[in-house]
């Protein structure tokens, strides 16, 4: 496993980086990663500007994600035209269009317009209109796969979203004859777990035969943050401590949840009193993005203890929660993982039972089965840390609205 600064390093700063090695053309290498990792982030924000400027002149850097295309044909047409526009100049205008797709008038490209090369038919009156398309297209044809032979960059992100309509196999032996003759440097971006059942046979089987280089992205929580946090987010700059401090306690690793978080504390930042409120802020947006939690404000107490809970505990029966209570005071019963949590929770509802329950505690262990991720975190966040106890009930509900909702609380 590495991080992001040993692949950047390995990738581009080197002196014999990967990308700086004419012998490398022609290779394929795999950038993975766990999903949420950050890879095509980190692809586009680290390596993909630092990465052209390696191309030598007339050569050409494709990104092509794989979502949305429902053939091969589709594909072979967009890295064309991609390649044929390319600039190193405007680089970040071409990189981000998005070409459509046509009805095809040769075997390798879509239709374009003639009179965008500025032909017209008075030049030449002896040929029809589609002839003169047909040659322009030749001529793209020509320029655009000249761009990728001997030294071209071709990446294919979202590999685990490929259409079900494009055969694992095909694609596979599409990219690899397509490395081969044109002597490109290609690079896919995936997620292989992803690949489940007999995808992931074939998708074993054909890597190992067709891929040169296996890179797996594993970024540290500072890292992966740092990574997301720009220029963007600098007004939480007094508060970005506190919020890297709330995410490592979530022990959550992913870019998609550290954006969601950050563009909720900065919509809702002017309504922050106490740094600790924004703290809080972190927590309760990971538990509703990440497991439909939100903790509610009315005081929940038994008998036994009382805290903050979200609905999941409120549908519960006082059995359960009762065990959950009991596992917080009994040092021999403290859990530090979520499965741990869970056998112990189950033991302790099945031998605390009398018989005449037995019903009930069948029932009570299929509901901590099923929802086991959310009493865990209820167990984490409200009884043994139980960070909502002493906050200020008012602002713990704005929050609460705010992460539900989505709409900034009228005040």
């Amino acid at each position: 496993m590495a991080n992001q600064h040993d692949i950047k390093n390995y990738l581009l700063d080197k002196e014999d980086a990967y990308f700086k090695q004419d012998n490398r053309n022609g290779e394929i290498l795999m950038l993975s990663g766990v999903w949420g990792s950050g890879k095509t982030y980190f692809w586009k924000e680290e390596l993909e500007n630092e990465l052209i400027k390696t191309l030598k002149d007339n050569k050409s850097y494709v990104y092509i994600s794989l979502y949305g295309h429902d053939s091969l044909e589709e594909l072979q047409n967009e890295i064309q035209q991609v390649s044929y526009h390319f600039s190193k100049e405007n680089r970040k205008d071409v990189i981000s269009f998005t070409y459509n797709v046509f009805t095809k008038v040769a075997s390798f490209i879509p239709k374009v317009s003639f009179n965008a090369f500025g032909i017209g038919v008075e030049v030449e009156a002896d040929r029809t209109v589609q002839q003169l398309e047909e040659e322009n297209i030749k001529q793209q044809i020509k320029q655009g796969v000249g761009r990728l032979e001997d030294g071209g960059i071709i990446c294919f992100d979202d590999f685990e979203r490929k259409s079900s309509k494009i055969d694992l196999n095909d694609l596979f032996g599409f990219i690899t004859n397509l490395t081969e003759t044109f002597k490109t440097k290609t690079v896919i971006i995936t997620n292989q777990e992803f690949f489940k059942d007999n995808d992931n046979e074939v998708f074993s089987r054909i890597k190992e035969k067709s891929v040169n280089k296996f890179l797996l992205l594993d970024p540290t929580v500072d890292e992966l943050f740092e990574t997301i946090y720009t220029e963007k987010y600098s007004d939480l700059d007094e508060y970005k401590e506190k919020i890297l401090e709330a995410i490592k306690i979530t022990e959550e690793k992913n870019a998609r949840i550290f954006i969601q978080v950050l563009d909720n504390c900065l919509e809702y930042k002017e309504l922050i009193e106490d740094k600790q409120d924004m703290f809080l802020l972190v927590i309760v947006t990971i538990l509703f993005v990440k497991y439909n939690i939100i903790f509610e404000m009315e005081n929940y107490n038994k008998g036994f203890g009382e805290a903050y809970l979200p609905r999941i505990v409120k549908h519960a029966s006082e059995n359960i929660v009762y065990h959950m209570w009991r596992m917080k005071r009994v040092q021999s019963l403290f859990a530090e993982s979520k499965h741990q949590f869970v056998n112990i929770l189950i033991k302790e509802v099945e031998s605390n039972s009398k018989d005449a329950q037995r019903e009930s505690v069948k029932k009570d262990i299929i509901f901590i089965e099923e929802n086991q991720n959310k009493f865990y975190q209820v167990y984490k966040y409200a009884f043994i840390k139980n960070y909502f106890y002493d906050c200020n009930q008012r602002t713990l509900e704005k929050m609460n609205n705010f992460v539900e909702s989505g709409i900034l609380p009228n005040e």
